[in-house]
């Protein structure tokens, strides 16, 4: 294979739904491709209050793939003072919706790419899906503001679809498959996405030609289950108009390696409902290594630096690569309410 493997993420053994079932007409079992990029994350609950937070743990998803664990409460702060029509408080920061993308991710300090809903000619469903390969394929994540059987598409109103499309829900994508080389930019029907539902705790897996259908969702999503807790399974983005977000990266001061993380609980505590933030422990992926160089893998609490690796540092780690891959666990906890960061310098 030509192109990097970066591991699949495994379903999880239990659903927070009360099932490990996938849910149908849903596929949680990766289909065999022969070129695969995806990151070694486990799927996320979303907190379901105040508006419901898809947006904030798919964003938080996102950076957990460039090595950042940034809380979901985190991640909505970060937009305060944005455009809202979604679910907003005083010094809380608004529900995450294409009206704020933009400044969710500037915010963040990440550099991104907001689909071009505006400019883009109707109907967006096959430049879409262009898009959003171009970003999995270099191994940049995706959210899509998918439509859900049985929610209105309008979750706010018409206001909070700009441009005349429709959403019920952001999800990430992390992950793609193709019996193609992925530096081939066809769209090809058989390709796939990973995605997870934010609603339960599986991998989910769809090919390209199912993605998109109208308001009706009498197309690819016909067979979808309606409700919540189903219908966030196997959803469609609306093939006229529709929204998304890609993170290519992190702001940093100078170049670094590929890293990311996974942590060892797949819910956080929902400290907007004073539920108590946990510890948790962190493992570290770090890729693209040169075999035999030295690298320094360093950890910071709340940013990175802007002026020198060694300006706030937390902990830091000396490691000579074996493999192009290096794997490490974290032996030092850190809040699951707050922001953490990892870094390696590129040589």
């Amino acid at each position: 294979m030509s192109s990097l493997m970066l591991g699949v993420a495994a379903a999880a053994a239990a659903a927070v739904n009360g099932t490990s079932t996938c849910i149908s007409p849903g596929v949680c079992e990766a289909p065999s491709r022969k070129y695969v990029k995806s990151w070694p994350i486990k799927p996320r609950q979303q907190w379901n209050t105040a508006g419901g937070f898809c947006g904030s743990v798919s964003v938080q998803v996102m950076l957990m793939s460039y090595g950042a664990w940034v809380s979901q409460d985190l991640v909505r702060k970060a937009n305060i003072g944005a455009p809202c029509h979604g679910h907003s408080s005083p010094g809380m920061g608004c529900e995450v919706g294409p009206e704020n993308y933009n400044l969710t991710a500037a915010g963040l300090k990440t550099l991104y790419d907001v689909w071009d809903y505006a400019g883009q000619p109707q109907p967006q469903a096959a430049a879409f899906k262009s898009w959003i390969k171009r970003h999995l394929a270099k191994g940049a994540p995706v959210m899509w503001a998918p439509i859900c059987k049985g929610d209105s598409h309008t979750p706010y109103g018409p206001a909070s679809c700009p441009g005349g499309g429709h959403f019920d829900h952001h999800e990430p994508l992390i992950g793609i498959g193709s019996n193609h080389d992925l530096s081939d930019e066809t769209v090809y029907p058989d390709d796939w996405v990973l995605h997870f539902s934010d609603q339960d705790l599986q991998t989910y897996y769809r090919t390209f030609d199912s993605l998109q259908d109208s308001t009706a969702m009498q197309g690819n999503c016909k067979d979808a289950q309606a409700g919540f807790g189903k219908n966030e399974m196997y959803p469609c983005f609306y093939e006229e108009v529709t929204y998304g977000l890609a993170i290519n990266g992190l702001q940093t001061l100078a170049p670094t390696m590929r890293v990311a993380i996974d942590v060892d609980r797949q819910t956080e505590p929902n400290v907007r409902e004073y539920e108590k933030a946990v510890n948790l422990h962190s493992t570290v992926h770090v890729y693209g290594l040169t075999k035999g160089k030295t690298y320094t893998l360093y950890r910071y609490k709340d940013a990175l630096p802007t002026d020198s690796w060694e300006t706030g540092v937390e902990h830091k780690w000396t490691f000579t690569a074996k493999t192009e891959e290096y794997v490490f666990e974290d032996p030092f906890t850190f809040k699951s309410s707050g922001a953490t960061f990892y870094a390696v310098p590129s040589i």
